[in-house]
């Protein structure tokens, strides 16, 4: 790990390209711009880590506005009222904005980036915080590598939870059923379907809300869960496991009709999103990854296992086909119900 003269000397020249990189075109005209996020400690790092720099730099105030839905989205696009001219957009429905024509494209030679990783730069939206679905379980009970062990609940004993969700289930499905990551897509439907049969009877609360497989765990009610890996960082008497993990990425996005001037502010914000040393203070707050690809460079040796994509733990995990989800999805979707009431 770099000396700490040596990383505030990285910290300042980075601070000065930074400053350098963020283009000042109309940077005057725009005096407040306004943004939907997550709210909770996702909306506290982005004030910390990005929002707080990027207002230095500029003098243009931000104000948060959260929870962030496509329904708003659309609603705004629909109204041509663009209020809200930076829109916090999850991987899960990225694919149907930008179908629908709800995004504008994003100028990236404005953003003038530092470096983050490919799926990051997208067309229409740059992507900022990775996070996981994995596998986690008490501390007191035995440890499960893989999702086959999951499934093993002759070997693993106790009750399960796990997210009522198809998208997420049927590829853990498949994997618990032997089938390899990198093998893993288009979905083979009723192999999953079949695996989800054997898992059901064990399987005590289909959650719905990222608090509840934590706390589930916490008061014993279930041995083993799948849960956000953000839940459950550094949670007393809970341990999980990156391998075969779920890793997704959340987006912003400028709506379709902002005015040139929302726009050009829209990308000198989203600069800061590429900083790593920014990324570094969002990180400290709650525990995703941002996208920058040298990551590695500036965290703490001993913090670095702890995160979605660094010291190779996205190596141990997939990201979901959100492009064929969307083609499968209303097959899956009413099946899905079936499933869950035992039909």
């Amino acid at each position: 790990m770099r000396s700490i003269r040596s990383f505030t000397r990285l910290a300042l020249a980075s601070a000065a390209l930074s400053l350098l990189a963020v283009p000042a075109a109309n940077a005057q005209t725009v005096k407040e711009i306004r943004m939907l996020e997550a709210g909770g400690d996702s909306g506290e790092a982005v004030q910390a880590a990005y929002i707080e720099p990027f207002q230095k730099k500029t003098g243009i105030r931000v104000v948060r506005e959260n929870p962030t839905s496509l329904g708003k989205l659309k609603a705004m696009v629909a109204s041509k009222n663009i209020t809200t001219p930076i829109v916090l957009v999850p991987r899960s429905w990225l694919v149907q904005a930008k179908t629908e024509n709800l995004l504008e494209p994003l100028d990236w030679a404005a953003i003038a980036p530092q470096p983050i990783t490919a799926e990051a730069k997208d067309s229409h939206a740059i992507g900022w915080s990775y996070f996981s679905n994995v596998m986690a379980w008490r501390s007191d009970v035995k440890a499960p590598k893989t999702w086959a062990d999951f499934w093993n609940v002759a070997d693993f004993p106790g009750k399960r939870s796990l997210i009522d969700d198809p998208s997420v289930m049927l590829p853990v499905a498949l994997l618990a059923d032997g089938v390899p990551m990198d093998k893993l897509f288009p979905l083979d439907i009723d192999r999953a379907f079949r695996s989800l049969a054997k898992i059901r009877p064990h399987v005590s609360v289909w959650w719905t809300a990222g608090s509840q497989p934590p706390q589930l765990l916490q008061d014993k009610e279930v041995a083993y869960a799948m849960t956000y890996s953000g839940r459950v960082y550094g949670k007393p008497g809970i341990s999980m496991t990156y391998n075969q993990g779920i890793l997704d990425l959340s987006y912003f996005g400028v709506p379709r009709g902002a005015t040139p001037e929302q726009k050009m502010a829209a990308m000198q914000f989203f600069h800061e999103l590429t900083v790593p040393e920014n990324q570094v203070v969002a990180m400290a707050r709650i525990p995703y990854s941002g996208a920058s690809a040298n990551l590695d460079k500036v965290l703490a040796a001993d913090k670095a296992a702890l995160y979605p994509t660094t010291a190779g733990n996205a190596k141990l995990q997939f990201m979901n086909d959100i492009e064929g989800w969307k083609v499968i999805a209303p097959k899956v979707e009413k099946r899905w119900q079936q499933f869950k009431l035992g039909m």
